[in-house]
């Protein structure tokens, strides 16, 4: 698996075995780069049409108030036109963060996907990520 893009913040990779586009974000991040990085991604998954993407935050720290807004406003809603279809998003993440309280009020509850064109959920091991992504 060979980086598709590589910015000082953010390694994003394909998997062709598993059609995934994978992102591992290598640093925390303001959130300028976290808009940025998650344009990166879009693109990158557009050019494939890949719609599972595997999310590694384990080492940018969880997003705030303000980057989980933005993400619900004005990303979110693009990848269902730039992607065409739903798009499943796994989040790999420390399992410290899972109890953090403000990251826990910043992610939506999985019954706020129900009707979105995209679904995401948290993880702490990758192959239990992926094989949530493959179902």
């Amino acid at each position: 698996m060979n980086p598709i893009l590589v910015q000082d913040f953010l390694e994003i990779s394909y998997r062709a075995d598993l059609d995934l586009l994978v992102g591992r974000w290598l640093r925390p991040v303001e959130l300028p780069e976290m808009q940025l990085g998650y344009q990166l991604l879009l693109d990158a998954a557009q050019v494939g049409s890949c719609r599972r993407w595997l999310l590694d935050v384990r080492r940018r720290q969880n997003t705030h108030q303000v980057g989980a807004h933005w993400m619900l406003t004005t990303w979110l809603p693009q990848l269902e036109p730039r992607l065409g279809g739903r798009t499943r998003l796994a989040y790999l993440l420390a399992p410290v963060y899972l109890r953090d309280e403000a990251a826990d009020a910043a992610f939506p509850t999985l019954a706020y996907f129900a009707d979105k064109p995209y679904v995401a959920e948290r993880f702490t091991e990758e192959n239990a990520a992926i094989t949530w992504l493959s179902a």
